[in-house]
């Protein structure tokens, strides 16, 4: 199921995009929006305990007519596995997976440089270090969380994941998701998608990037081994999407020149896309803080 093509054009799916945190989610959901439509975010409410860890997304769509759920064609959410069954019509997932060491770094950084994060208070206000952060149990989020989403699970304490849980996950990527991007090959999926899908305004400048963090190598290697142990079921999974989705582009004797195409078209496109997008909402959130300030 990995990869395949989708029904006709009168039956494309609607696609579920499963937005996990820290894994360039924002930059692919502005480059879905300008290929799919009608589309809609749900958003979580204030304060949601586990983030993206959350079943509300699926219980506020379940909620809605069925003709207003069999309208959209995009749904996007920080949500786990699970909405699929409420909508009235053929759908398919997609998401992006990070590797694990990398986004347990950005995340740590993120939510200290958030004010407005829900964790921000007790990590900051604690001085919590990045050791801290991951064995606190604070959030499910620092324990093998894109797995966890993956398998549809919010009831699995902190700490006691299990290999059945991984085996739900893997399950439901063959099952469910005919595209599964990575982070690190975040042009390569594009062109995935333009192939899986027809899509072509594929264009984008990053959006949401955390500012402050180190480079890996400057994270003790005590610290790198404990994301990996902490988080060994994403170490797996993330493995096992790496190798399909290298084999789908192998399958595809095109595809290098393609994407190098791609990749001088998107860096020519960059001025109009940071005049456009970029600036724009840094000046917004300038705004925003004067506001909240005054």
């Amino acid at each position: 199921m990995f990869g395949c093509m989708p029904p006709a054009d009168g039956e494309r799916p609607t696609i579920i995009f499963l937005h996990l945190g820290k894994t360039a989610g924002w930059t692919l959901s502005r480059v879905l929006n300008r290929n799919v439509s009608p589309n809609v975010r749900i958003g979580n409410p204030p304060n949601t305990p586990h983030g993206f860890l959350s079943l509300e997304p699926v219980r506020t769509f379940a909620s809605w007519p069925e003709s207003e759920r069999a309208r959209y064609r995009l749904v996007s959410a920080h949500m786990v596995y699970g909405l699929h069954e409420h909508v009235p019509r053929p759908s398919a997932y997609l998401t992006l997976l990070r590797k694990p060491v990398a986004r347990a770094i950005s995340g740590y950084h993120r939510v200290l440089e958030t004010p407005t994060h829900r964790l921000h208070e007790e990590v900051a206000g604690r001085g919590m270090s990045l050791e801290d952060y991951l064995t606190s149990g604070i959030s499910l989020e620092t324990d093998n969380s894109q797995a966890r989403a993956i398998a549809g699970d919010v009831d699995t304490p902190f700490g006691e994941c299990t290999d059945e849980l991984l085996r739900r996950a893997l399950g439901n990527l063959d099952g469910h998701f005919p595209v599964v991007g990575l982070t690190e090959r975040f042009d390569d999926l594009l062109l995935v998608l333009k192939r899986t899908y027809g899509w072509s305004n594929l264009l984008y400048v990053r959006a949401n990037v955390t500012k402050r963090k180190p480079a890996r190598d400057e994270v003790p290697p005590s610290t790198i081994e404990l994301i990996k142990e902490r988080n060994r079921f994403d170490e797996q999974l993330y493995a096992t999407a790496a190798e399909r989705f290298q084999a789908l582009v192998d399958a595809d004797p095109g595809f290098e020149g393609d994407l190098e195409r791609f990749r001088r078209r998107n860096t020519r496109y960059q001025p109009w896309g940071h005049l456009t997008y970029t600036y724009p909402r840094r000046l917004r959130e300038v705004v925003s803080r004067s506001r909240s300030g005054s």
